[in-house]
């Protein structure tokens, strides 16, 4: 065996994934030999549970793997912790993998056969990435959010009506994190989602009680959320409205990982909520979600929106959405409007709910009075 590089700094506890047997031991030797703590798993299927433990500095996995490959373990990892660094090996590279694991953001990709220098020398590189990330501060900045966080309502208008006949509820801090999109980073950062989707129902329950009585309330929930018995609890704060809130799903942070969402859907409608996919057009996952949890509403993805006036292309496809919609009966929506122009042909296409700028901005609880103009 080649000589062993030097020993991490400071050595951490690392997860090390592949279903060769021989392979899972010899890597799992090497980087004990260099000073970690290792466990090996010969099963990817439960790795996610694993490393909700919190006590892992970072994961090493192959590729090539039964039921679930390194990639889906990595994007599934995604979904909770951004940070984890997260190696991947593989003795036959793809350009579609290679891909996919710098959109996941997978630390590096070792080609196999690698020496054993190369694989100490990155899960050095790995541990240190990963205390750099320096969790307490993290989780102190968490805490100034989620201390702060209050919720910003934006109007959703029926244009055939011309009022106002929904509103979204969105995330805001005053101290922390700077927008929903870091404050969503920091929970999957520290393993927190759960807390903070809490915060928030809690929150909007509160906010709730000033909704108007003819109006509709759309609420966001992570994927996480779908795991959290919080949810669909009765006695929750949403729950003793659930028959005039939408719960809003995305799956930019994917549902592929998330156990028994179809019984979650059910078990949300039993209840008396709706539920909206967010983001449809975004990508064939948000297309998949479409169909296994046959929503409510769809909301088309703003960049759908975004020019639409301009864009035969961008028509034709809200086109297609609109009858597939119409076809299992679903109400569509429209968000990130802010023009006009997009607004005139949405109208002519036959969208009915809008959402955007141009409506108004998010703001305070249910701001009341706005009436919307019918474009002739």
């Amino acid at each position: 065996m080649p000589e062993l590089a030097a020993v991490a700094d400071s050595p951490g506890t690392i997860l090390v994934v592949d279903d060769d047997h021989l392979f899972l031991r010899v890597c799992t030797a090497v980087l004990r030999h260099a000073g970690y703590a290792v466990e090996s798993v010969n099963d990817p299927t439960d790795v996610t549970a694993t490393l909700r433990s919190g006590r892992f500095d970072a994961v090493v996995s192959d590729v090539r793997m039964p039921n679930i490959d390194g990639v889906q373990l990595l994007k599934a990892i995604r979904s909770f912790d951004r940070d984890m660094p997260v190696v991947l090996m593989t003795g036959q590279p793809t350009i579609e993998a290679a891909i996919k694991a710098i959109e996941f953001k997978a630390l590096r990709m070792l080609q196999k056969p690698f020496e054993v220098d190369e694989l100490i020398n990155v899960v050095n590189e790995a541990v240190r990435s990963r205390s750099s990330n320096a969790p307490t501060v993290l989780h102190q900045k968490l805490d100034r959010s989620i201390a702060t966080l209050h919720m910003a309502y934006q109007p959703i208008v029926k244009t055939l009506e011309g009022r106002t006949v929904a509103w979204e509820a969105l995330v805001r801090c005053t101290d922390g994190a700077k927008n929903a999109g870091e404050l969503i980073g920091l929970a999957e950062s520290t393993s927190r989602l759960r807390e903070l989707g809490r915060k928030i129902r809690n929150t909007v329950g509160r906010d709730a009680a000033q909704l108007p009585s003819d109006a509709l309330l759309f609420v966001n929930a992570h994927p996480e959320d779908l795991s959290d018995p919080h949810l669909v609890a009765p006695d929750a704060p949403l729950s003793r409205i659930a028959d005039r809130v939408v719960i809003e799903i995305t799956e930019r942070a994917g549902l592929d990982h998330v156990d028994h969402v179809p019984e979650v859907i059910a078990h949300l409608r039993a209840l008396g909520f709706r539920i909206a996919v967010d983001d449809l057009g975004a990508g064939y996952s948000g297309l998949t979600t479409f169909a296994s949890i046959e929503p409510d509403f769809v909301k088309l993805d703003r960049a759908l929106v975004s020019g639409l006036d301009l864009s035969a292309k961008q028509r034709a496809v809200v086109a297609s959405m609109l009858r597939l919609a119409q076809d299992v009966g679903c109400e569509v929506i429209a968000e990130g409007i802010e023009t006009g122009e997009e607004r005139q042909v949405l109208d002519s296409l036959g969208v009915q709910w809008m959402q955007g700028y141009l409506f108004g901005r998010p703001g305070a609880p249910f701001l009341p009075g706005l009436v919307v103009p019918r474009v002739a």
